[in-house]
């Protein structure tokens, strides 16, 4: 029988108890009934998410083995095809920060969390370790203006920072930077491209989020 990767709890199928205070996945997740990686068993996609951005998921008691990323978002593979698992699918997802969520769904793509009024997208990003003075940071491979005006940036934290102009650097007194990946590569204020040739971010000073989620409206 399968154990939670926090807590130790053993689990039977159909028997899950949410994490204690609950807490809903706010991203979507799409569960396939069969998949080309698990030879026909079901597999768990998360669209919105940078591999790396899950570490676990339990489905009805089942713990799932991690499979190959697709187009960059992590995938977990079951041990049976899709229809052998009791509805409403009942997950537990534990996410690289620590942080362990529940899920419920039918069949199909379980919903996502409410976007922030104003936002049609949101898509979230796995720093790549720390950087300067220790502060977490990303290379995003879009560029600022895929995003919109007035991005919303929200570390995982729950600190939020919205940057209102997407083509310049936005700096903020804790250590925030947003660089746009434009321009030319370098420290001045208008050196605002990047060796990723996209958005790079830092969190501020002592904010260890391991992810971030960009809330926008695109061009």
């Amino acid at each position: 029988m399968p154990k939670c990767p926090n807590c130790g709890h053993t689990f039977t199928e159909g028997s899950i108890p949410p994490p204690d205070p609950v807490k809903v996945f706010p991203h979507k997740i799409t569960f396939e009934n069969d998949s080309d990686q698990g030879n026909g068993a079901a597999a768990i996609l998360f669209r919105t998410l940078t591999d790396g951005a899950v570490s676990s998921v339990i489905v009805n008691g089942e713990l799932a083995r991690k499979g190959t990323p697709y187009k960059g978002c992590p995938v977990f593979l079951m041990s049976k095809p899709g229809t052998a698992y009791s509805r409403p699918l009942r997950m537990i997802i534990t996410t690289a920060d620590g942080q362990t969520y529940y899920a419920t769904g039918s069949s199909g793509e379980t919903p996502t969390g409410p976007t922030p009024s104003g936002y049609k997208y949101q898509k979230t990003y796995t720093s790549y370790g720390e950087r300067n003075g220790g502060r977490k940071a990303w290379r995003i491979p879009e560029q600022g203006p895929t995003f919109g005006v007035n991005i919303k940036v929200v570390f995982a934290n729950g600190h939020t920072v919205i940057v209102k102009d997407p083509y310049h650097n936005y700096r903020e007194k804790d250590g925030f930077v947003f660089k746009p990946g434009l321009g030319p590569n370098g420290e001045g204020e208008h050196d605002t491209g990047t060796s990723n040739h996209g958005v790079y971010l830092h969190a501020p000073y002592g904010n260890k989020s391991n992810t971030v989620t960009f809330y926008y409206n695109g061009k």
